[in-house]
């Protein structure tokens, strides 16, 4: 039951994730006058459907995992290729291929755009309706054998600064923390006993964390209870932490590329369910959080310049706007096949990662 509750969750995340992506490039489609042909949650043989007054065909399939939006011209699910060829006059007027290119672009970046989006009005309404809790960035317990207790740090001190970056959080300890370049240390203002004092320590990973770690705990008697937002304040509050969560997504893959950091909690489709479905354990406020976070993560990725996803597409219309005219379809095919390779790498990479860690987890 318990595996069942995990994928289901996955399932239902994705679909929702999916939905919300697609449904961007669909509306922008609409609004630029292309025709879309096919709006579809999952892969592979089709379950049900219905075409609307537009002559759009909204379809289920069997596979759930993912899904598309296939605009008039278009020669496969993903829109890599599309084509003119075969159209009427009228036809070809409606075509994604026949835009001008800005509205070719608004339509490919409507889909990353409505993930940012719904991330804000969703993270909006659950500060708006609930708050933002907080646990008190004072430490409550320190582990043994950790930079914490190396470097001096007793239970009681607050910290204030990490690299001259003010910490109001427990959890803006944690991400400053882990977001830490290989071997660098921290800079840390914390008080105690009403004094001020400073003091440098190196984070490092130990047994059992996937993670560089200060080694500290707090506790619940430093827990700040939640208090709702007003409306323009949740509005304002959301997109700064979406903000910040695409900021530290940066961050971390600089290092991974460039800083010599282990790229070891990286999470595939696997490690995706099985976050999903402790999201789903946690109530349906933890459950809301992590969609916001995969929202704004496919939206992130998306933006990325790899051929085959959206910001591929950006990418060779920027080119486009430059030269004046596309690139030539043999460069684009060999790009297609070369960021096709690279997500299948990252993809089989992430699951190497990924099934250890649930198969640890499991016979625990």
């Amino acid at each position: 039951m318990l595996t069942l509750l995990y994928i289901a969750s996955f399932v239902l995340v994705l679909s929702v994730i999916v939905v919300i992506h697609e449904g961007g490039h669909f509306m922008m489609a609409r609004w630029c006058g292309v025709h879309v042909t096919d709006f579809s949650v999952g892969f592979g043989r089709e379950l049900f459907s219905r075409v609307d007054k537009k002559g759009t065909r909204w379809k289920v399939c069997l596979i759930p995992l993912g899904g598309y939006v296939k605009m008039l011209g278009d020669d496969d699910a993903a829109s890599a290729k599309s084509s003119t060829k075969g159209l009427t006059e009228e036809e070809k007027k409606k075509a994604f291929l026949s835009q001008k290119l800005w509205k070719r672009a608004l339509i490919i970046f409507a889909g990353p755009a409505m993930n940012y989006l719904f991330a804000i009005v969703l993270l909006s309404g659950v500060l708006f309706f609930v708050g933002e809790a907080r646990l008190s960035p004072v430490i409550g317990k320190i582990m043994p054998d950790s930079p914490a207790l190396e470097a001096g740090l007793q239970v009681g001190d607050k910290f204030l600064e990490i690299n001259n970056q003010k910490v109001a959080s427990f959890n803006d300890v944690v991400r400053l923390t882990r977001l830490t370049e290989f071997e660098k240390p921290l800079d840390i203002v914390f008080e105690r006993e009403g004094v001020v004092h400073k003091l440098s320590l190196k984070p490092r990973y130990m047994e059992g964390y996937e993670y560089p770690m200060i080694g500290f705990a707090t506790s619940n008697e430093h827990f700040e209870p939640a208090t709702p937002l007003p409306f323009f304040a949740s509005i304002q509050r959301s997109t700064v932490l979406v903000g910040q969560m695409t900021k530290d997504t940066l961050v971390y893959l600089g290092q991974v590329l460039f800083k010599n950091r282990t790229p070891k909690d990286m999470r595939g489709p696997l490690g995706i369910a099985e976050m999903s479905g402790d999201a789903v354990r946690g109530g349906w406020l933890s459950l809301m959080m992590f969609v916001i976070q995969i929202s704004v993560a496919v939206g992130f990725m998306n933006l990325l310049p790899i051929p085959v996803l959206d910001g591929g597409h950006l990418a060779f219309y920027a080119v486009e706007a430059v030269r004046g005219k596309p690139l030539p379809e043999k460069a684009q095919n060999a790009f297609l096949a070369a960021g096709l390779s690279v997500l299948l790498l990252l993809l089989a990479y992430t699951m190497f990662l990924d099934v250890p860690r649930i198969i640890q987890r499991i016979l625990e």
